[in-house]
C-alpha cells in the first residue's frame, strides 16, 4: 500500500493530497475544512480526524466498531474513534491523512517496506519537524470488518509491534507490547494449578476481565450488546498478543493474505 500511495503522489499535480481506505467515505467539506487549517499554519504538517464506524452496521459487526470507541483495542489513538475537541497528536491513521504534497516529499513520503505500521513510521518523520493536529471537522466514516476479518486483523497488528520499534528506531511505542504481556499472563495463569508461584497471574487475569466487563459497561447499557462487546474486547487482546508470539517464533508468514482476509 505504502509503495502505491507513493506513486499515486508522484502523479499528482496538486498543491495538497489527500489519503482514505477503500472502505471509508468522508463527511461532507471534509477535505476543505482540512486544506483551511493548513494554510493558516505552517507549522501543521498533516491534518487528521475521527473515523467512526458507518452507522448502518448490524450484528457483531456494529458491536467491533462500538468496541473500537475503547483504549483497551484503540490505546493511545482511542481519540480517532472518539468526537474530541482539536488537538495536535503524535500519531494518524493513514485512511485519514490531509497534508501538502511538498511535505510528502520533503519527509521522502511511505516506506515501501513496511506493509503493516506504514503511517506509524510516517507519522514519526513528521513529528520531526511539523505537527499532525486534529480536528473534529474532519471526520470521515471506515467501515469495521466483520468477526472473522476483524481476529484476523488484530493477529496481523500484533506480529508487526517489533517492525514498529525497528523503524522508528525508538521505545515510544511501548504500549503496543500491552496484549502481547496481557497473553502471556493469560497463559501462564492457566497453568497456576500446576504451580503455586503462577497464582498471581491468575489474580491479573481477573483484573483485566474486570477491566473487560467495566469498559462495556462504559459502552452499552444494552445487556445483549454487554455480552458481545466482552468477546470482542477479550479477543482483541488475545489475538493480538498471539500475532506477537507467532512472530517471535517465526510463524507469521503471508501476512498480506491474514491482514487482507475479508
Amino acid at each position: 500500500m505504502s509503495k502505491k500511495r507513493n506513486i499515486g503522489v508522484g502523479l499528482s499535480n496538486t498543491k495538497y493530497i489527500a489519503f482514505l481506505d477503500s472502505d471509508c467515505y468522508p463527511t461532507k467539506n471534509w477535505i476543505y475544512n482540512a486544506i483551511k487549517i493548513l494554510e493558516k499554519s505552517k507549522k501543521i504538517g498533516l491534518v487528521t480526524g475521527p473515523d467512526f464506524p458507518f452507522p448502518n452496521q448490524k450484528g457483531l459487526q456494529k458491536t467491533i466498531g462500538i468496541a473500537h470507541k475503547s483504549f483497551i483495542l484503540s490505546g493511545s489513538k482511542i481519540f480517532r474513534k472518539n468526537l474530541s475537541s482539536k488537538k495536535i497528536v503524535k500519531q494518524a491513521s493513514s485512511c485519514n491523512m490531509v497534508l501538502k504534497k511538498e511535505t510528502y516529499n520533503f519527509v521522502k513520503g511511505m516506506d515501501s517496506k513496511i506493509y503493516i505500521g506504514e503511517d506509524v513510521d510516517f507519522c514519526n518523520r513528521i513529528n520531526k519537524f511539523f505537527d499532525i493536529l486534529y480536528s473534529p471537522n474532519v471526520k470521515i466514516f471506515h467501515k469495521s470488518r466483520k468477526f472473522l476479518p476483524f481476529l484476523a486483523q488484530r493477529y496481523a497488528y500484533g506480529t508487526c509491534i517489533f517492525d514498529t520499534i525497528k523503524y522508528a528506531g525508538t521505545f515510544k511505542n511501548l504500549q503496543y507490547f500491552a496484549p502481547l504481556i496481557l497473553t502471556i499472563f493469560l497463559i501462564l495463569g492457566l497453568f497456576s494449578f500446576l504451580n503455586s508461584l503462577l497464582i498471581n497471574f491468575l489474580y491479573i487475569n481477573f483484573v483485566v476481565l474486570l477491566a473487560i466487563f467495566i469498559e462495556s459497561l462504559r459502552l452499552s447499557f444494552n445487556l445483549s450488546e454487554i455480552a458481545k462487546l466482552n468477546l470482542i474486547l477479550f479477543l482483541g487482546i488475545i489475538l493480538f498478543g498471539l500475532g506477537s508470539i507467532s512472530k517471535i517464533f517465526g510463524f507469521s508468514k503471508n501476512l498480506k493474505a491474514i491482514y487482507t482476509y475479508r
